[in-house]
């Protein structure tokens, strides 16, 4: 399943949190979870959210992903899929 998830960072996150969301962003893309591949990741140019592309085994396993960011930032996910593959889908 291939999902885009746009992250926005939640305004007015203290220091404490500023570094939870940094040691929690750190430790991701230190460590992509096997069976997950990072498509694109895309960070706006305020630095305060970024859109990325993640495939993934499945809807469990992205929530797995996105739970160490609970309450530092705004999610929204989207499934989505490629031209290829919606035009495949008729």
């Amino acid at each position: 399943m291939r999902f885009l998830v746009h992250s926005t960072q939640r305004a007015g996150l203290t220091d404490a949190e500023s570094s939870r969301l940094y040691e929690a962003m750190g430790a991701f893309y230190g460590s992509i979870p096997e069976g997950v591949t990072l498509e694109c990741d895309y960070v706006r140019a305020d630095k305060l959210g970024s859109y990325s592309v993640l495939c993934v085994p499945d809807r469990a396993a992205l929530d797995r992903i996105l739970a160490p960011f609970e309450g530092l930032v705004v999610l929204v996910v989207v499934e989505v899929l490629t031209s290829l593959e919606a035009m495949a889908d008729g």
